[in-house]
């Protein structure tokens, strides 16, 4: 099984997710998402050189931030037989940024032109331009062009479950897998080989 992993916004290239994935005995070709830029166009960016300078590859795989770039990349390239697996994908992000800082940070960052971000276990900020919300909301809902797969956790507290409920809705190649987790699906990376497994056999 050969296939490239896009890692979420304040992970990288050493994603334990990853390491499962090459734990299976599969080929996982990781790429540096931040490589680019931090906005999702130049992370799309990045998936597309993945698709168009070492493929093919059995599925593309991605995860929360990546798995919205993933799902751009493929919606940028609609005549290649790709297959997707998404994990907790991060459809309609800019809401989903909105409704953690509040609608008087958001103001203040777009008056601002920039907000200062402390992920989790990082000993620095990072401080992203307006302009990063911006490039988000033209790419916040791609199509679903290519057989499709969604893992997503009931418990998830970063990307609601309904994100990716109207993501497949009426789209007959699209399917959502819904488990008993959180956003980031540690307890539920087994039903990965089944989703592949699935988009592989349409």
């Amino acid at each position: 099984m050969r296939v490239t992993f896009a890692h979420g916004l304040w992970s990288s290239t050493e994603s334990s997710k990853a390491e499962w994935m090459r734990d299976q005995g599969w080929e996982v070709v990781v790429r540096d998402m931040r490589k680019h830029g931090w906005d999702l166009a130049s992370q799309t960016k990045v998936v597309l050189e993945a698709i168009d300078e070492q493929g093919p590859f059995d599925a593309l795989i991605g995860s929360s931030f990546g798995g919205l770039a993933t799902a751009n990349a493929a919606a940028q390239r609609p005549d290649l037989s790709l297959r997707l697996v998404l994990l907790a994908p991060a459809f309609g992000y800019p809401r989903l940024v909105e409704s953690t800082l509040g609608t008087e940070a958001m103001a203040a960052w777009q008056r601002e032109g920039a907000h200062a971000f402390h992920p989790p276990g990082w000993e620095d900020a990072v401080v992203m331009p307006w302009s990063f919300v911006e490039i988000a909301r033209d790419l916040a809902w791609p199509e679903l062009v290519h057989p499709t797969a969604i893992l997503h956790g009931k418990e998830d507290d970063v990307v609601p479950l309904a994100n990716s409920e109207q993501a497949v809705e009426n789209r007959p190649h699209a399917t959502l897998k819904v488990v008993n987790d959180g956003h980031r699906l540690h307890a539920s990376l087994p039903f990965l080989p089944e989703l592949v497994e699935a988009v592989c056999s349409r």
